[in-house]
């Protein structure tokens, strides 16, 4: 077993020397030995063989490290992984793998975010982000009430959370896309283009027991401008209730000013 094949532990280049080395002590020593009196006169015709098997297993060597790409090829696969000479280009990375790795980035970086989150929460409720808004973007609940699934999204615009705003959004939204990671992925490059400096509740309805609706208003400002020249957002929500939880539905009659 312990001579089994395997490219790993004996590549095929030094098994040729090996085998190679072993033959030319052979052939050395038959001609060598039986007549000690011819010793000398054997002697250069045993160095010419011993240049020729040199030369049989340099040839050796270099087919096996110039030998096409044969699928199953032990030496192959062997040069494959190790990257040798020889070794073939590997393959670009999946669209899968790709969202994978993204998904775990960003997760490791809004973690982050919650963690270095100013004291007082962004959603200008006027409490604590632990003691309001961390807990649902940390995902240990979800927001009790439509008003403070509204807050929980505007801080999550605010800190640049947009794996949360895309988990709270309802599949019968306009933008909502299956594929949550290209989706992430094109919030994620809009969230740090604004500062969002305030948030107010103008008005509220219950339209039944899971459909709500919120009357807000909310100052935004883009991070290139001065302060005092952003723009006041107003907005008409209507949030759903699913499966005990909240989500954002729709919003209606937006406007700026």
């Amino acid at each position: 077993k312990s001579r089994a094949k395997s490219c790993t532990k004996v590549p095929q280049s030094i098994r040729i020397i090996a085998a190679a080395v072993r033959i030319g002590r052979r052939r050395s020593l038959h001609r060598l030995c039986p007549d000690r009196g011819q010793e000398h006169a054997a002697a250069p015709r045993a160095m010419a063989s011993r240049r020729q098997l040199c030369l049989v297993a340099l040839c050796g060597i270099g087919n096996a490290l110039l030998a096409p790409t044969v699928p199953g090829c032990s030496l192959t696969n062997c040069r494959a992984k190790s990257g040798g000479f020889g070794a073939t280009t590997n393959k670009a990375p999946s669209k899968k793998s790709k969202a994978k790795a993204f998904t775990k980035k960003q997760a490791q970086l809004e973690a982050d975010r919650i963690t270095n989150a100013p004291a007082r929460c962004p959603c200008h409720s006027g409490l604590d982000y632990k003691a309001c808004c961390a807990p649902c973007h940390a995902k240990a609940t979800t927001a009790a009430t439509p008003e403070a699934l509204l807050r929980s999204r505007y801080a999550a615009f605010s800190l640049e959370l947009p794996s949360y705003l895309a988990a709270t959004t309802h599949p019968l939204h306009d933008d909502f896309d299956k594929d949550t990671a290209a989706w992430v992925q094109r919030l994620a490059k809009g969230l740090d283009a604004s500062y969002f400096e305030g948030l107010r509740v103008l008005a509220q309805n219950a339209i039944g027991e899971n459909e709500h609706e919120i009357t807000f208003e909310a100052d935004v400002r883009p991070r290139d401008s001065p302060e005092g020249a952003g723009v006041t957002l107003h907005e008409r929500s209507r949030f759903t209730r699913e499966g005990g939880a909240w989500f954002y539905r729709e919003g209606l009659d937006v406007s700026s000013k």
